[in-house]
C-alpha cells in the first residue's frame, strides 16, 4: 500500500513540474509538441496526437509515435503538417470534443455499436497497430474545450501493450487542463504578437505610402538588416567574428529596421517629396515674372523707336537709330532666356558651382518695374536661397526639418510600452543616422556610443536610398556606383568598414528584394 502511496505521490510531484514547464512556454508550436511528449512519458505511451479546436473544425497539429521514429530514417519519415479535419461525433477525437466525455479504450478494433469509430488509414499506410488509447478533453479554465489529447498504447515494464489505468486517466485529465490554460495563454499571447507585428507593419508602411518614392522601404530596410546580422553570425573569424547576435536581438534589429523613419510623421510632406529647389508653380511664377520683363523690354523699345521717329528727319539716321535699337533688344532679349534657362538648370538638384552661385547673386539683384509701376528683384529672397543650395535640393532650414525625423522617431517610441526583449528598439531606431566619424545626426554620436545595430540599419539605409529607382531627386544608381558609395564612406569613416566589407564580400545585397514594390 505504501508503495502504491509513493508511486502515485511522484506522479503528482512530476505533474506539477510539468505544469510549471508548461506555464513558463510561450511558443504555441513549441508547446503543443511539448504537451504531448509529457502527456507520453508521463503516462508511458508509444504513440499521441493533439488536435486543437478551431471554430467548427479540429487543428490537427501534432503527431508522434517512437516505434515508426525507431523504425523509419529521418529521411523516409514523413514531416507532418497540421491539417483541418471536420468538427464531427463519427471520429473519436471529433466525440470528445464535442461532448467533453474521456474515452479510455482498450482495444480500438474492437468498437462496436458506438457513435464514433476508429479510422485505421494511419495504420494500414504505415504498418503500424494502435490498440488502447487514452482520449482527453482539454479544457481551460472557463470550462470550454479547447482541444483534444488522444494517447496511443500504454506500455507497461515488459513491452506490452495495456490498458490505461482508472488513476492514469484522473492524473491525465489534470494534465489536460493545465495544458489549456497553457495553450490559451499562449495563444492569447500568439495574437497580441501579431497584432503588435500587423500594427508595426501598417505604421510604417503607412508613413512610407505618404511618399509613393519610398513605398516598401522600411520592408526592405527591415529584411536586408536581418540579413546582415544573420551574416555576421555565420563570421568564425575576421574582424566581425567576436559578434554574436541571439535570436532577441536579431528580432529587436528586425522591429527598429521596420520602425527606423517612423518620426516621418512629424516631417511635412512637400518637404519629404521635394523633387527640386523649387516646384513647378514657383518656376512657372518666376517664367511669368521674366516673361512680364521681356514685354517690359519691347515696350521700352518700341518707345524708344517712336521718339527717333519724332527726333530724326533723314530716313538714313532714323534707320540707323531703328538698328540699334533692334540690337540692343535682341541682345537683352538673348540675355533674359539664358537667365530663365539657367535657373531652369540650377533649380535640379546637384553641386552648385562657385561661377554659378555668382551669376545668381547677380540676378537676383536685378530689378524690373511690375504692372503697378512699383521696383521688385528678378528673384524673392525665398526664391534665391533655395536655388542657392550648393549640394541636394534641400535648404539648410529644410535639412534640419528632415534630420528632425529620427528625433521624431525616438519621442513616439520611447513612449510604446516595448516588452523587455524590445527594449533597445527605439535607441537603435534613433541612431541610424549617426557617423562613426561624429558627423552625423543628431547627436554626432561616434564610434562605440553608435549600436552596431543602428550601424547595419544605417549602412543598409544608405544603399537602399542609393539604388531605389522611386526617390523623386535622383534617378537611381548603378549597383557597382553604389557600392562603391559605401566603400567611400566607410573609408571616411561614416559607416562602418567591417559591416560594408561584409555586405560585399558576401554579395548580401544580391538577395534584396525588388526596388519597385
Amino acid at each position: 500500500m505504501s508503495f502504491i502511496y509513493h508511486d502515485l505521490e511522484n506522479k503528482i510531484k512530476k505533474l506539477n513540474k510539468i505544469g510549471v514547464a508548461l506555464s513558463s512556454q510561450t511558443d504555441l508550436r513549441i508547446l503543443l509538441e511539448m504537451i504531448l511528449k509529457e502527456a507520453r512519458e508521463f503516462t508511458n505511451s508509444d504513440a499521441g496526437s493533439l488536435y486543437r479546436k478551431e471554430g467548427d473544425k479540429l487543428i490537427f497539429e501534432v503527431a508522434q509515435n517512437d516505434t515508426l521514429d525507431r523504425r523509419l530514417s529521418d529521411k523516409k519519415r514523413e514531416a507532418f503538417i497540421p491539417f483541418p479535419l471536420p468538427l464531427t461525433k463519427t471520429s473519436i477525437a471529433g466525440y470528445v470534443a464535442l461532448t467533453g466525455i474521456t474515452l479510455n479504450i482498450p482495444d480500438v478494433y474492437k468498437l462496436k455499436g458506438e457513435e464514433y469509430s476508429f479510422n485505421c488509414e494511419y495504420d494500414v499506410r504505415n504498418n503500424y497497430k494502435t490498440t488502447s488509447m487514452l482520449v482527453i478533453p482539454m479544457k481551460d479554465h472557463e470550462g470550454e474545450i479547447i482541444g483534444v489529447l488522444q494517447l496511443i498504447n500504454a506500455i507497461d515494464e515488459n513491452g506490452n501493450i495495456i490498458l490505461y489505468s482508472k488513476e492514469l486517466q484522473e492524473l491525465i485529465s489534470s494534465l489536460a487542463s493545465q495544458a489549456a490554460v497553457a495553450i490559451r495563454n499562449a495563444k492569447l499571447i500568439e495574437d497580441i504578437k501579431n497584432l503588435f507585428e500587423s500594427l508595426v507593419k501598417y505604421s510604417a508602411t503607412a508613413i512610407d505610402a505618404r511618399s509613393p518614392h519610398t513605398a516598401g522601404h522600411s520592408r526592405r530596410v527591415s529584411e536586408l538588416s536581418v540579413r546582415v546580422a544573420k551574416a555576421i553570425n555565420e563570421e568564425v573569424d575576421g574582424p566581425l567574428s567576436d559578434i554574436k547576435f541571439s535570436p532577441v536581438e536579431i528580432e529587436e534589429l528586425r522591429i527598429a529596421g521596420w520602425l527606423h523613419d517612423i518620426g516621418k510623421i512629424g516631417v511635412r510632406e512637400w518637404v519629404l517629396e521635394k523633387a527640386n529647389k523649387l516646384n513647378a508653380d514657383r518656376m512657372e511664377a518666376i517664367g511669368n515674372r521674366f516673361q512680364l520683363i521681356g514685354e517690359k523690354m519691347k515696350s521700352e523699345s518700341l518707345k524708344k523707336k517712336m521718339e527717333v521717329l519724332e527726333k530724326y528727319h533723314q530716313s538714313s539716321a532714323i534707320c540707323h537709330q531703328i538698328s540699334v535699337i533692334d540690337e540692343e533688344l535682341n541682345t537683352a532679349q538673348k540675355e533674359l532666356d539664358d537667365e530663365i534657362e539657367f535657373l531652369k538648370r540650377v533649380n535640379e538638384p546637384g553641386f552648385l558651382k562657385d561661377e554659378e552661385l555668382e551669376r545668381l547673386k547677380k540676378i537676383a539683384g536685378k530689378k524690373f518695374l511690375n504692372s503697378n509701376g512699383n521696383e521688385e528683384p528678378c528673384l524673392t529672397e525665398f526664391e534665391f536661397v533655395n536655388l542657392s543650395v550648393r549640394k541636394g535640393n534641400l535648404t539648410d532650414e529644410e535639412y534640419k526639418i528632415i534630420q528632425s525625423h529620427v528625433v521624431h522617431t525616438y519621442n513616439i517610441l520611447k513612449n510604446i510600452p516595448f516588452t523587455k526583449n524590445l527594449k533597445n528598439v527605439p535607441l537603435i531606431a534613433a541612431t541610424h543616422h549617426e557617423m562613426l566619424n561624429g558627423a552625423g545626426y543628431p547627436h554626432g554620436l561616434k564610434d562605440g556610443q553608435i549600436p552596431i545595430q543602428a550601424r547595419i540599419i544605417g549602412m543598409v539605409d544608405v544603399f537602399d536610398a542609393l539604388t531605389a529607382a522611386d526617390r523623386p531627386y535622383k534617378a537611381a544608381i548603378p549597383l557597382d556606383k553604389a557600392l562603391q558609395i559605401l566603400q567611400f564612406e566607410a573609408q571616411d569613416n561614416r559607416l562602418d568598414k567591417r559591416l560594408v566589407d561584409l555586405f560585399i564580400g558576401k554579395r548580401l545585397y544580391e538577395e534584396t528584394p525588388k526596388q519597385n514594390d
